[in-house]
């Protein structure tokens, strides 16, 4: 059988290698690319009427057939792995309705390269929109719920054991920070994916006088991608997408490694409502944590398919390659979809949390995170250095921990015993200055104005964080509105050329 996409091949792929490479990727790509594939042909067809470059005529009827396309969607095509990938496919469908003469001119001045990667950076925008939505919505609802447990002491851990008194309000601005840095770079890179391949060709552009900046308004880009060759060869953008929903994934994966945490029996600080968990076939008391788990999981899946791209394209010529545009992000667009799915699922998870106020300060009042405060009271009182306070204070733990005496009820006397201990002299601290350093409610309140949990710095980082989100949440808004007038204004012009062929026909 002769070659049905080559007038130079003289036999068609094989139909082993159509069945174990084409057909696979094939049957499982078309469905999802042939949206984005029609809205680059009906751009690209309507400048090559306008430009000139093909009559009318034939742009009204290959407006008709690709209209007809569109509306029979994927399932009225007959998929052949013979004609290699999704483009051939269309295109024959194209050929098929209007013969060669008119199918065969809807690919002047444009390569299979050119308009797969402008088809890969429109699947990328919209993915990347999704992620950014998600993102900002997981951000808001750490805010409202920082905003109803600002006032929730617990334990602060630092490897895992008793460090100094928070709050659970505090802790979850923490987060809101970390996910707003996360949506920087996912805003920074969103402007690096929406430029405009269409023009290059298969790496040195074309001899006809096409309008690039035309298909770049058409499809809502916001600049042509300058360069020919860079335009076909690079993928950085979606390596960069991937790599910033790795990140972010390492910041939901320790909220929830956090969370698992709090809900174990032995910690049992946080709960979640029953919707929130799973059970065990064989064991009735269980309350599985299975939505933390899938949390935790889905940033392995992002971190794989990000690792998967970069190697695919490491190696690579400066050029169009499968390997570095096509079978290097096998995953990747998975990925993006596991990440959209996981901030849903994050967002979820940080509303429907409970603290449990009582057990978080059972343990606070026990496990001797106050202690540095013992230490700067020393400090304060002009009674000794902060080394001398630290040993001290050190020696005093030690010793309410041998005699079972919490980190509340040590007292002025247990300070004075260590100071013996440990520096060889009485230290007087007054029993009114203890208790009120062992108090972990205060002690919460005292870091002020260093960006701690005191009630008035967080009310600060609290208004700045809801400020940058609505401004945020404004652009996406904006950005969403901008993509659908540029949708609206290319279906129309393209539906007005379309009707025309038929007025014509009639």
């Amino acid at each position: 059988m002769s070659s049905q996409v080559s007038g130079l091949l003289k036999e068609s792929i094989a139909p082993e290698l159509q069945d174990a490479l084409f057909r696979p990727g094939l049957e499982r790509d078309f469905p999802l690319v042939l949206p984005y594939m029609t809205e680059i042909n009906k751009a690209h067809v309507l400048m090559l009427c306008e430009t000139g470059i093909i009559s009318r005529d034939v742009a009204r009827k290959l407006a008709r057939a690709i209209l007809d396309v569109e509306r029979a969607g994927p399932g009225a095509f007959r998929l052949d792995a013979a004609l290699e990938d999704p483009y051939f496919n269309y295109e024959a469908r194209i050929i098929q309705a209007t013969g060669p003469e008119i199918g065969g001119r809807m690919h002047i001045a444009r390569s299979r390269n050119d308009l797969k990667a402008a088809q890969d950076r429109l699947r990328a925008r919209d993915k990347a929109l999704k992620v950014l939505a998600g993102e900002v919505a997981v951000r808001r609802a750490l805010l409202a719920s920082a905003g109803r447990h600002a006032g929730v002491v617990m334990p602060g851990y630092t490897h895992l054991q008793p460090a100094q008194p928070l709050t659970f309000g505090y802790y979850l601005l923490g987060l809101a920070h970390a996910f707003e840095r996360d949506h920087d770079r996912l805003a920074g890179g969103y402007a690096r994916i929406n430029l405009n391949p269409l023009g290059a060709g298969a790496l040195a552009g074309t001899s006809f006088p096409i309008d690039r900046r035309r298909t770049t308004g058409l499809l809502g880009f916001a600049r042509v991608d300058p360069h020919a060759q860079d335009a076909v060869a690079s993928r950085d953008y979606l390596v960069e997408l991937l790599a910033n929903c790795s990140l972010m994934a390492v910041t939901w994966g320790r909220l929830a490694q956090d969370f698992y945490v709090m809900t174990s029996y032995e910690f049992a600080t946080l709960t979640f409502p029953d919707r929130i968990a799973g059970t065990s076939s064989m064991m009735p008391q269980k309350k599985n944590m299975v939505v933390l788990e899938a949390l935790k999981a889905r940033g392995a899946t992002v971190l794989g398919a990000y690792v998967g791209a970069i190697a695919g394209v490491k190696g690579t010529n400066f050029t169009l390659t499968v390997d570095g545009a096509r079978d290097g992000f096998r995953w990747a667009w998975m990925a993006l979809d596991d990440t959209i799915d996981a901030l849903t699922v994050l967002r979820v998870a940080v509303d429907e949390a409970v603290p449990l106020p009582e057990r978080m300060l059972e343990l606070v009042l026990a496990n001797y995170s106050t202690a540095t405060d013992l230490a700067d009271a020393l400090v304060r009182e002009n009674v000794l250095s902060f080394r001398e306070a630290h040993h001290v204070v050190g020696g005093a733990v030690r010793l309410a921990i041998e005699r079972k005496i919490p980190a509340d009820r040590m007292d002025a006397a247990l300070i004075a015993e260590a100071a013996l201990q440990v520096l060889g002299r009485k230290v007087a601290l007054d029993a009114r200055v203890v208790a009120e350093a062992v108090d972990p409610v205060r002690a919460a309140e005292r870091r002020a104005g260093t960006g701690g949990p005191a009630k008035a710095d967080m009310a600060a980082m609290q208004q700045a964080l809801r400020a940058r989100l609505d401004g945020d949440a404004a652009w996406l808004t904006a950005e969403h509105a901008r993509l659908a007038a540029a949708k609206q204004r290319l279906d129309e012009q393209f539906a007005s050329l379309a009707e025309t062929a038929l007025q014509e026909a009639r």
